[in-house]
């Protein structure tokens, strides 16, 4: 299983400013100052390979685009949880595959349908060529009706809606596990304390666990209360986690629905994940903040007691980042 990220913003997309350019190309420089490499910078391709070995965080931005996630079985099987911005650049990649000639199958899940979840789906190219499968899936009502009410005039141009030729399949789900690609895959869904509720999914597949969880707030920490995000979460190989906000933060908007790394860690450890990735970013936080914030997560997880760690196998944790691919 191959996880990857196309979008990592919460609420709206968040470009990139000139500062934000002039803010890495500094830290880049001051890092090359300390280091020292021997280095011709004269010859482009010894420059485009020291850029290539700087530090995650050095080499790119976290991105600006809101959620989608692309998730690949061992054997190719195609899902892709939410339609945010980021699913534009998803489906331009895969108009360069099989979905370019109309033989592309991918299998879509929603958490929920605020416009940062959905608003990549006009741009998704994949869904006007004629022969592709696309099947959308979500725990809510009246999928199509809200998917299409985007496409609306006078929000979009009126036909826009008439031109996706795909096969296009719209699932309505109940709480039953889908077992989908011929038994391959197993998905299940947890409803999620948001504004007009949210859902997570968990996926399994090749012998291993990934959990989308964004968009959600737990307001009562006990361990009742908790329990059954615990076990959704059990043994998670990769937990995606809305982080979008501190600890204070969270405890200061209890009804805005979405988390922190701190809350994440401590879910995470009770139920055994071994990778925990902050998301749903606040579109206005920058990179040093949220590398603020992972190091707070950080901070937390080395006071959990050592026994507890050492049983859940240590969590590691990261920020998601637009265009890290992480392998299950």
């Amino acid at each position: 299983m191959q996880v990857r990220f196309w979008g990592v913003r919460g609420s709206c997309p968040a470009p990139v400013a000139s500062e934000d350019i002039q803010a890495r190309l500094i830290e880049a420089l001051l890092f090359y100052g300390r280091s020292r490499p021997q280095l011709d910078l004269t010859d482009r391709a010894a420059i485009a390979g020291w850029v290539h070995a700087l530090p995650e965080s050095l080499s790119g931005l976290v991105g600006s685009n809101t959620p989608c996630v692309e998730m690949r079985t061992r054997e190719g099987d195609l899902f892709v949880i939410d339609l945010g911005s980021g699913a534009r650049g998803l489906g331009n990649q895969l108009m360069q595959q099989e979905f370019g000639r109309g033989a592309g199958r991918a299998h879509v899940f929603l958490s929920h349908f605020h416009w940062d979840h959905i608003q990549g789906w006009p741009f998704f190219k994949p869904a006007y060529v004629p022969g592709n499968d696309i099947d959308i899936y979500t725990r809510h009502r009246h999928l199509e009706a809200r998917l299409k009410r985007q496409q609306n005039a006078p929000f979009f141009p009126p036909a826009s809606w008439d031109c996706m030729r795909a096969n296009i399949a719209y699932h309505e789900l109940d709480d039953a596990p889908q077992v989908l690609c011929d038994g391959r895959v197993r998905v299940s869904s947890l409803e999620l304390d948001h504004p007009s509720r949210s859902y997570a999914y968990r996926f399994e597949a090749d012998g291993r666990v990934f959990v989308y969880a964004s968009d959600a707030t737990y307001r009562q920490l006990d361990e009742v209360s908790l329990r059954p995000f615990v076990e959704f979460f059990a043994g998670a190989d990769l937990l995606i986690f809305d982080a979008q906000f501190s600890l204070i933060q969270s405890f200061e908007r209890p009804t805005w629905g979405h988390s922190s790394g701190v809350v994440g860690v401590e879910l995470a450890y009770q139920a055994g994940v071994k990778q925990m990735a902050l998301f749903h970013h606040d579109p206005d936080a920058d990179d040093a903040w949220l590398a603020h914030l992972l190091q707070t997560a950080q901070d937390y997880a080395a006071t959990v007691p050592l026994v507890q760690r050492c049983t859940a196998n240590q969590v590691k944790l990261t920020i998601a980042r637009e265009g890290k691919t992480i392998a299950l």
